[in-house]
């Protein structure tokens, strides 16, 4: 959900006082700003007027500068007026107002505190009392001032709108409608009282009625930059960026000071897929609001999607510096840690997500990958089973379960996983791979391979379900289908070494030359696992290569160990050294992750051997 911003209340300064004095013509009309403080001007300085009479003059000048939004000139004749008259409670109303608009509340709460001393049926002074406890987050002793400004002023349409808006803010939506409901009775052409029903629908997950009301907001008010902004987010909601971008468009012309439209519209650009238009709109929402966390961790996440894990973790780290509660930040962190590598940083932020979100499926998810990849299976299933407790419609969590079973050997489990997976996601190319390799595992190749097709119907091109099909039907004695899908695999990934290795060594069983000196040359040649590259190239040896796979961390350590002992005994294999080869499958059988390729091929090629794995 797009962020929606509640928060459009402002204190009211109580009308100007109505003078009768002919010489004060214009004095009690702010309509005209400029007119009213040249005519109160001249009364002051005319030496006429004393006291209180005096203090009508400065409260009226005072609410002509607060018209024209100079808050400081009109604090400074509220002092005055309430010098001359301390009994003048529309005074101490007004310069609470004032206060509260710069940002002052507790400063404005004292004020309205004397002005409800002086009158305690001054039901504007109670309404605004009430903003300004709204605004330092104590909202039930707003709704406490707004119930009393509603019980002297039943018509007040204000007061009901603002203790919408404080129900709003403690989540009791429904109760909000009821106000801005009669907020609206009270004064059909109230549109701040629109927006805030259309806040209440959009967080209710009702963005078509919230849409209709920000309509209806706009039409009463065309400049409100707010209501297109929730307008915008209404329609982000419902996967219509376009129409979102348009609004957001127009609420940054009509402020373009507000940082949280151009953030909601990064968010936008970003749900398009444009990252590069979504981190510059992050980079202003950044440039207007410097400790706005959500904008840090979207542009990290914009970031992250553009595969720029060190900028993306920069920008989390800053999220979590101005939010150490974010749980999402340290879950997203944690993502981009594992994307370089780094699992020990990826699982302690996982970590502190599930600490501070024990709800939060997608962290549990992430850390149950986090152990697959260290191969600890057990806490990998205990992680999946957590993450499917809190969301059993998610069908990533039984597909990556459906793997940790796999590498534990519990084939038909994993297989349960997989069927569930596909119930709850059938376009789950995934799936269909994973089930298809169980199959392949179990040995029933010609249901591996529907599976398989099923993966690639649903993903041409991938290069994953080709890879599959062509292991299964090598293992199933169709070398020349095999070659054909290795190949297409490889072409679909160049880069990828274990598809060349695997379409070179399905090639020479077709008795076609090695390609590798061609193919290596889109390879990485400076990373594992080159060195199985070179040993196929002639160009290392077997014991070269097993030197080569020592790693400091011991779980990249294994999987490289098994490798090598793999592809040795495929090259073993290829020269006709069989009992070499025999003795390299067995290492593999029994040493490596039954989740690896590698593991299901040393099997298959043991019983091609006529040797029990």
């Amino acid at each position: 959900m797009s962020p929606t911003d509640w928060r459009f209340w402002s204190a009211l300064f109580a009308a100007t006082i109505f003078l009768s004095y002919s010489a004060a013509a214009d004095c009690d009309t702010p309509q005209d700003p400029e007119a009213a403080i040249i005519d109160c001007t001249r009364s002051i300085n005319s030496g006429k007027w004393k006291g209180r009479y005096l203090a009508a003059f400065y409260t009226n000048r005072a609410a002509a500068y607060h018209e024209k939004g100079d808050n400081d000139r009109a604090i400074a004749d509220l002092n005055e007026a309430i010098r001359l008259d301390p009994k003048l409670a529309m005074a101490f109303n007004n310069r609470g107002a004032a206060y509260n608009e710069q940002g002052d509340n507790d400063r404005a709460i004292a004020d309205y505190n004397e002005a409800i001393r002086i009158d305690p049926k001054f039901a504007m002074a109670f309404s605004n009392r009430g903003n300004a406890y709204s605004d330092k987050g104590d909202n039930d002793r707003a709704i406490a001032d707004f119930n009393e400004t509603i019980r002297i002023d039943p018509k007040f349409a204000m007061a009901f709108q603002n203790r919408g808006s404080a129900y709003h803010d403690k989540g009791d939506n429904d109760r909000a409608i009821a106000d801005y409901n009669e907020a609206i009775r009270l004064d059909p052409k109230h549109a701040k009282a629109f927006l805030g029903r259309g806040i209440a629908f959009s967080d209710k997950g009702d963005n078509d009625r919230a849409i209709a009301d920000f309509n209806e907001a706009i039409r009463l008010d065309p400049k409100d930059a707010m209501a297109f902004d929730n307008r915008g987010s209404a329609y982000h909601d419902k996967g219509d960026n376009d129409r979102a971008i348009a609004d957001y468009n127009e609420a940054i012309r009509l402020d373009p000071k507000r940082a949280k439209t151009f953030h909601n519209r990064g968010y936008a650009y970003s749900d398009k897929g444009d990252n590069d238009r979504a981190i510059a709109d992050y980079n202003e929402a950044i440039r207007l609001n410097p400790e706005f966390a959500t904008a840090f961790h979207n542009r990290g996440v914009a970031y992250h999607d553009k595969g720029d894990n060190d900028r993306a973790i920069a920008d989390y780290n800053e999220a979590i510096r101005l939010d150490p509660k974010r749980a999402k930040a340290f879950n997203n962190r944690g993502y981009a840690y594992s994307d370089k590598g780094d699992n020990e940083r990826a699982m302690a932020d996982y970590s502190e997500a599930i600490r501070l979100d024990p709800k939060d499926a997608a962290a549990f998810n992430n850390r149950a990958i986090a152990y697959l990849e260290k191969g600890d299976n057990d806490r990998a299933i205990a992680d999946y089973s957590e993450a499917i407790r809190i969301d059993p419609e998610d069908a990533s969590a039984f597909n990556g379960r459906g793997v940790a079973y796999r590498a534990k050997g519990d084939l038909d489990r994993a297989s349960a996983d997989y069927n569930e997976a596909i119930r709850l996601d059938p376009k789950s190319g995934k799936a269909f791979v994973g089930r298809g390799d169980v199959f392949s595992s179990k040995g029933d190749f010609e249901r591996a391979i529907a599976d398989y097709n099923e993966a690639i119907r649903l993903n041409p091109k991938s290069p994953v379900p080709y890879f599959a099909r062509g292991r299964s039907y090598l293992f199933a004695g169709s070398v020349e289908k095999a070659l054909a899908d290795f190949n297409q695999a490889s072409a679909q990934a160049p880069e990828n070494a274990y598809l060349a290795l695997w379409a070179d060594i399905v090639g020479q069983r077709n008795n076609l030359p090695s390609r590798l000196a061609q193919t290596s040359s889109q390879i990485d040649m400076t990373v594992w696992p080159a060195p199985v590259i070179r040993l196929f190239m002639d160009q290392m040896t077997p014991a070269a290569v097993l030197a080569a796979s020592d790693d400091p961390d011991a779980t990249k350590k294994k999987g490289q160990v098994c490798e090598t002992n793999f592809y040795s005994g495929e090259l073993s294999l290829t020269k006709g050294l069989k009992d070499e080869a025999t003795r390299l499958f067995r290492l593999v059988a029994s040493d490596c992750p039954h989740s690896s390729p590698e593991w299901d091929a040393a099997n298959a090629e043991l019983k091609a051997l006529g040797v029990v794995p």
